[in-house]
């Protein structure tokens, strides 16, 4: 890596550059600019981007470093935003034409913690329209910068895409029935959802206020743990953060897994799953046992019923919070989804209740199942990247309809509200990456940056770049030597 492009660099190694003054944040902020010029209209992973205001700012942390103040890991780092959530005086579209010019008068609670610890925001990153369903065609699409043809799933698309372009350090994503996972698994970066409550939602347009989670996008563990650290918290603005404790989430991130407990989920009779996913997933299983950790199969609830319960409030909760749009514009959503958002509107109310039970049994259960264990494997995604507009898929010999298959394996985590991280463990013979999930008991965040860093550093998925980065860096890009 001695000669990796500044883009390309992990986070935390470019934030140790900032802080020796071998490079300046402005240096860093044109670096990437530059690069936005030059792939982002190829992924369409950005809505807007802050180019003036991010350069302005990196001068300023200049200044301050010179004065002998280092904010911490993310002073002068560029981070995006996906565009759901508030930044002040930038819009803030939320994916849709609905918002197309709404300029908040201030900034989500997590976007504030990250500005106080240095970071600056260099962009507001494409999404499906009110993360939920599909990209609204005022646009469009954000295309895998492994393979432009393919899509990263959603809703934060552009945040996984930039990230793994090399657009940004890292992106803050929404996660409600996968959306921060999905997009990370399917462009080979990292995606965390933390556990509820951990992050402050204030300033976040929600999906569904039970399910809504908001967590960071980054091309290495460590650096999750860092970004994560930097938003967490106790918010007033927002009831539903838990007052713990600051957390170090990198502090014992090398201590290895040997002696762990790592369970790893049992088959069960509803799963369809690519045969190189499993594969894959199968070899990541024995790393971790080389490693030294204890594996050993955990049982957990039907993830098709699990599903199902997650699609009820999720779309119940939805279609409330925008009944004034359905009234007043309808014509100005997806029809995907204003579907989604109709259909919530004509969900009974004892059909909601039923999911919310099936909730609170689904979440003892899994606590019990993971009680035993320090962490658990099971796949992200039962499939690999797909073609945009593809309506389906193989999995293993069976047809199935794309937005179950990968929704599969995902939901669970935002019932339950369990910390999950996903992360790269392999490509399929498209040269599209797979990734695996790795979970951890609630607040225990830090256990799970343990178990998937130790997965990283036995392994090199995390380092390879897709190709048009690959020759980009090569050709256009100054190094560091």
């Amino acid at each position: 890596m001695s000669d990796e492009s500044l883009c390309d660099r992990p986070l935390t190694d470019v934030a140790e550059l900032i802080k020796t003054r071998k490079v300046s944040a402005v240096e860093v902020t044109e670096a990437t600019l530059a690069r936005i010029e030059r792939l982002g209209t190829v992924c369409n992973c950005y809505i807007t981007v802050t180019a003036e205001s991010a350069l302005e700012h990196a001068k300023a942390l200049d200044g301050l470093l010179r004065a002998g103040v280092y904010m911490g890991p993310l002073h002068g780092i560029p981070i995006s935003l996906k565009d759901n959530i508030a930044t002040a005086n930038v819009r803030t579209t939320v994916g849709s034409a609905i918002f197309k010019d709404w300029v908040p008068d201030r900034n989500a609670t997590a976007l504030d913690r990250l500005i106080k610890a240095g970071a600056i925001m260099i962009g507001k990153a494409n999404l499906y329209e009110f993360a939920f369903g599909a990209p609204h065609p005022l646009y469009g699409p954000t295309c895998n910068p492994w393979n432009p043809t393919h899509g990263c799933g959603g809703s934060s698309s552009g945040s996984a895409s930039a990230v793994a372009a090399g657009l940004c350090y890292g992106s803050i994503g929404t996660d409600t029935g996968g959306s921060i996972r999905i997009p990370a698994a399917f462009c080979g970066v990292v995606g965390v959802k933390p556990t509820y409550g951990r992050v402050s939602r204030s300033g976040v347009v929600p999906q569904s206020a039970n399910l809504d989670h908001v967590g960071p996008i980054t091309r290495s563990v460590r650096d999750a743990g860092v970004i994560l650290e930097a938003m967490s918290g106790a918010d007033r603005l927002d009831p539903t953060t838990i007052n713990r404790p600051p957390a170090d989430f990198t502090e014992h991130i090398a201590s290895g897994v040997r002696a762990l407990r790592v369970g790893v989920l049992a088959p069960q009779p509803t799963e369809r799953i690519q045969d190189e996913v499993r594969d894959a997933l199968g070899t990541a299983y024995r790393v971790m046992g080389d490693a030294g950790a204890e594996v050993v199969e955990v049982t957990l609830p039907d993830l098709t019923e699990v599903r199902a319960a997650c699609w009820t409030i999720m779309r119940a909760e939805a279609a409330e919070y925008h009944r004034p749009h359905l009234r007043g514009r309808p014509e100005e959503l997806h029809p995907a989804v204003r579907t989604l958002i109709e259909g919530g509107e004509f969900l009974p109310a004892p059909e909601y209740l039923h999911a919310q039970r099936v909730r609170s049994k689904v979440t003892d259960d899994v606590r019990a199942a993971l009680a035993g264990v320090d962490a658990l494997l099971l796949p992200a995604l039962a499939m690999a990247a797909y073609p945009i507009g593809q309506k389906t898929v193989d999995l293993g010999g069976y047809e199935e309809d794309v937005l179950s298959a990968i929704t599969r394996y995902t939901p669970l985590f935002n019932l339950t509200g369990l910390p999950a991280l996903v992360m790269p463990c392999g490509f399929s013979t498209t040269g599209m990456p797979i990734s695996m999930q790795v979970v951890g008991n609630a607040f225990a965040e830090a256990m799970v940056f343990r178990v998937a860093h130790t997965y990283e550093s036995l392994t090199d998925w995390h380092l390879r770049r897709p190709p048009m980065v690959a020759e980009l860096a090569s050709s256009a890009e100054p190094a560091l030597r």
